[in-house]
């Protein structure tokens, strides 16, 4: 027999045939602990007082495998909360979609796109998207991994920060954006508030947050042509325009936060409609203006991120994550390794530093249940066959008790099955995501380097184009002077060559302008010569993205269909579970209130003690 309160775990079983979603009228139960929705007065199960409860979701499970612990935040698009995955013994964070946007289709699917984006990327600098999903009573979801940090604008409101850290940061960040564009993703959202600072380092580790507004290529729209998604505040002048964007509003975007690291100030301020106005038309200030100790290197980049034109922007991501790796090796160079952890690690260690991924945060520790849901069950049943007994002592029992204790063990035998069902469904999705985890890094990593080496071609290929220009020009800057040079010398007579000061000036002239052209036209021909090499290697490179991304896109396809399935699966058992507890919850209540009758019982049939009489002193 058991001894003991009715476990915690059976409780939250129970209380999923009363659990509701976001914002529903929930009660909860002061002696069990079960929760009921609607306007019950006392529990039906032991007759306990019931009481509102702040927030159902607290102590629910999803997905059968994901136990909610607190609320962490919540947004204009919904609630985080934090929970526990006991699968894999680790904490995640999970974000439901307002149930009033889940009513609109392009909301729940805007929503989902931030899973899909994420997912599509997997980078060390991007927040790992694992599984999403929908509950059977209607709440959209999303899981995360649990970050334990702080957001890079709470940073900024404690003053302006060093160069140094300020380029680790936007390093970190570029590094995240590159792998994302290679992908086809644009953030379209880059502002401090999405770029979260993890604790645990003695540099700054970066994890980017919130692709719920990104744009995929290849995706269907969701939206009207013309409508301008983004934060004013950093939103680039293409942007703001409601045309068709590139990945070079995500660069603009971080230029700006660059520049509020540097000064603790934005670029633009004032109402809406000033702001899309300024970052249209308005010359940025530079950061060395507000800030005086900003390298002019930096100063540079910054100015250069924040040009209109987004062709006067770097040309990509990866150039950028060059041009600040060189910037903080330039700063290094002048100073040594013990100075520069006086100041910031980061610039003596970023480039190991931005390789290495981010230590999970320590889990939590399972909530406090001494059985699990089952065997809490079986051991009420225990109890009730003691009662029985108890109840009646010479065996005249109703004729309905007894077997409907037995049915009972066979519903919570039913719900065993199924859990364990559930429990290998959820094991072997929390292996199949590491593994994709783990082949989409692999993926990546190449892609990251590729893509670098592509993007490095491609601006020597534009220096190649201007410098054989500059040949072109000269050579036909040359041509009708050396056409007129070679005119001015007089035929040579029959009777042979006669010299004179005037034909040996006019031969040097025509020699001078015939070398300097046959100087321009060799140029030519070498800068065509690697022009072809460097096209060439272009194309092997883009050949090895192509295939790289295809083989990218294979496994998404695979992990999509693997996934679903796995994700159906839970989700059909997760609500057979339900309703298997339903049922026993159903069932239990005219046994429970049978036994409630007699008086000397319902301690027992509350908290499962034995009450023994106590003898008189007489006696």
């Amino acid at each position: 027999m058991c001894a003991g309160r009715w476990p915690v775990a059976l409780l939250r079983a129970s209380a999923w045939r009363y659990g509701a979603g976001l914002g529903a009228h929930v009660k909860v139960c002061n002696i069990c602990r079960a929760r009921f929705r609607g306007d019950p007065t006392y529990c039906p199960l032991d007759g306990g007082q019931l009481a509102d409860l702040p927030d159902p979701l607290l102590g629910r499970v999803i997905a059968g495998r994901y136990t909610i612990r607190e609320k962490i935040g919540a947004g204009g698009m919904g609630t985080v909360y934090r929970a526990y995955q006991d699968v894999v013994g680790r904490d995640v964070a999970i974000k439901f979609l307002a149930p009033e946007l889940a009513m609109d289709p392009t909301n729940r699917q805007r929503f989902l796109r931030e899973a899909k984006a994420a997912n599509r990327i997997n980078h060390e600098h991007i927040i790992d998207i694992t599984d999403f999903g929908e509950t059977d009573d209607g709440l959209v979801y999303l899981v995360m991994e649990y970050l334990d940090g702080t957001p890079l604008n709470v940073e900024i409101a404690n003053g302006p920060m060093a160069p140094e850290r300020a380029m680790g940061i936007a390093l970190q960040s570029a590094q995240a954006l590159a792998r994302a564009h290679e992908l086809d993703v644009i953030h379209r959202d880059i502002k401090p508030d999405n770029i979260y600072l993890l604790r645990g380092y003695a540099t700054d580790f970066v994890k980017i947050l919130d692709f719920g507004l990104a744009k995929m290529k290849g995706e269907l729209k969701l939206t009207a042509t013309g409508t301008v998604f983004g934060t004013p505040e950093y939103m680039a002048p293409e942007q703001a325009r409601g045309v068709p964007v590139t990945f070079s509003v995500d660069l603009y975007a971080l230029g700006c936060v660059l520049f509020e690291m540097l000064t603790e100030q934005l670029p633009f301020t004032g109402t809406t409609p000033d702001l899309i106005l300024k970052h249209m038309r308005e010359p940025a200030r530079r950061a060395s203006v507000l800030a005086p100790k900003t390298p002019k290197g930096l100063d540079d980049l910054v100015l250069r991120l924040l040009s209109k034109k987004p062709e006067e922007r770097h040309h990509d991501a990866y150039q950028l994550a060059d041009d600040l790796h060189h910037l903080l090796e330039e700063l290094g160079a002048h100073r040594t390794a013990a100075e520069l952890d006086q100041t910031h690690p980061f610039a003596a260690s970023v480039l190991a530093q931005s390789r290495v991924p981010a230590p999970s945060p320590a889990p939590s520790p399972p909530l406090s249940q001494t059985v699990s849901t089952e065997d809490a069950w079986d051991q009420r049943l225990d109890i009730f066959r003691d009662l029985i007994g108890q109840a009646h002592p010479a065996g005249d029992a109703p004729a309905w008790l007894v077997p409907s204790i037995e049915d009972l063990a066979g519903r919570v035998l039913a719900m065993r099955r199924l859990r364990k069902e559930l429990d290998m469904v959820a094991a072997q999705s929390a292996r199949r995501e590491q593994e994709m985890r783990e082949a989409r890094l692999r993926i990546g990593r190449a892609l990251d380097e590729l893509g670098s080496d592509e993007s490095r071609v491609v601006r020597q290929l534009q220096e190649l184009r201007a410098q054989a220009g500059e040949a072109q020009a000269r050579l036909q800057d040359l041509e009708k002077p050396l056409l007129r040079a070679w005119a001015a010398i007089p035929p040579l007579p029959a009777s042979g060559p006669s010299l004179d000061r005037q034909l040996v000036e006019d031969l040097r002239n025509a020699g001078n302008l015939a070398s300097i052209w046959l100087e321009a036209q060799r140029s030519l021909a070498t800068f065509e010569r690697d022009l072809v090499v460097r096209e060439r290697e272009r194309e092997d490179l883009l050949f090895q993205i192509a295939q790289l991304k295809g083989r990218n896109a294979t496994a998404d396809a695979e992990d999509d269909l693997d996934a679903g399935s796995l994700r159906q699966s839970a989700a059909s058992l997760d609500s057979g579970l339900r309703r298997a507890v339903e049922d026993v919850v159903r069932k239990a209540e005219p046994v429970y209130k049978y036994f409630m009758q007699f008086p000397a019982l319902r301690d027992m049939v509350i908290t499962g003690h034995s009450v023994v009489p106590q003898q008189s002193e007489s006696g």
